[in-house]
């Protein structure tokens, strides 16, 4: 099942939930809109500084056909409206059956950290579900996608390690020679860029979606740092 009939069915509930104005801005963006992405690689061959930043312990664990813990993270009880819409989404992919979801959690075992390392024997899945948004770079790169934060760890400065720790543990677990990790945050998402690169993803690419009346047109051409105002700011 494709990204779109995903979305499109979290719009439903959207609509039946009242929650007329996001569905009204994901509309628009469909309409006429234009986002750029920062391509970001994380190269296991280099040796990144461990950014010890997160006020508590966390463990890798893996999602993959873990029920139990998939049950506690997307329980959306107390959630405000946005934060439903995002878990849903991150639920969808989870039900659309992508390997490779990991998830940080502290000691108790609560989520802290989600995130997709997609292994390239999905890249018809992944081809089929996010369209043209992820080029095919072969078995050696895991393509990242799909984090979340909950509420109650977001000023708790889990992002960065919690993603080194679960970008270390996605390689160990591969049954492929994994070279790359690749994810491509939004360039307005300043906390995911900036946290992405404090983890060991180092910037090679500007990724462009565009859409207009319905029709998604994505390009990709080679970028540094300099590139993206969200590191000068």
């Amino acid at each position: 099942m494709s990204r779109v009939i995903d979305r499109l069915k979290v719009m439903v509930e959207q609509v039946k939930a009242g929650e007329l104005d996001t569905v009204k801005e994901d509309l628009q963006g469909w309409i006429s809109s234009e986002t750029d992405s920062v391509g970001l690689r994380r190269d296991y061959e280099k040796t990144y500084a461990y950014p010890s930043s997160a006020d508590i312990p966390l463990e890798a664990v893996l999602l993959d056909n873990n029920q139990e813990l998939a049950d506690r993270l997307f329980d959306t009880t107390g959630l405000k409206d946005r934060d439903k819409q995002f878990l849903d989404r991150r639920r969808a992919i989870y039900e659309a059956g992508f390997l490779g979801g990991w998830v940080a959690v502290d000691p108790d075992g609560a989520p802290a950290y989600l995130q997709w390392f997609i292994p390239h024997s999905q890249a018809a899945k992944l081809k089929d579900y996010w369209g043209p948004l992820f080029p095919d770079y072969g078995p050696e790169t895991l393509i990242v996608e799909g984090a979340w934060i909950p509420p109650a760890f977001r000023k708790r400065n889990v992002f960065s390690e919690a993603l080194y720790i679960l970008s270390d543990a996605a390689k160990a677990a591969s049954p492929d020679v994994v070279r790359y990790a690749t994810c491509y945050p939004e360039a307005a998402n300043k906390g995911a860029v900036i946290g992405t690169r404090g983890s060991g993803y180092d910037v090679f690419e500007k990724r462009t979606e565009t859409w207009k009346y319905g029709r998604r047109s994505v390009t990709f051409v080679p970028a540094t740092e300099a590139d993206f105002t969200v590191f000068s700011t």
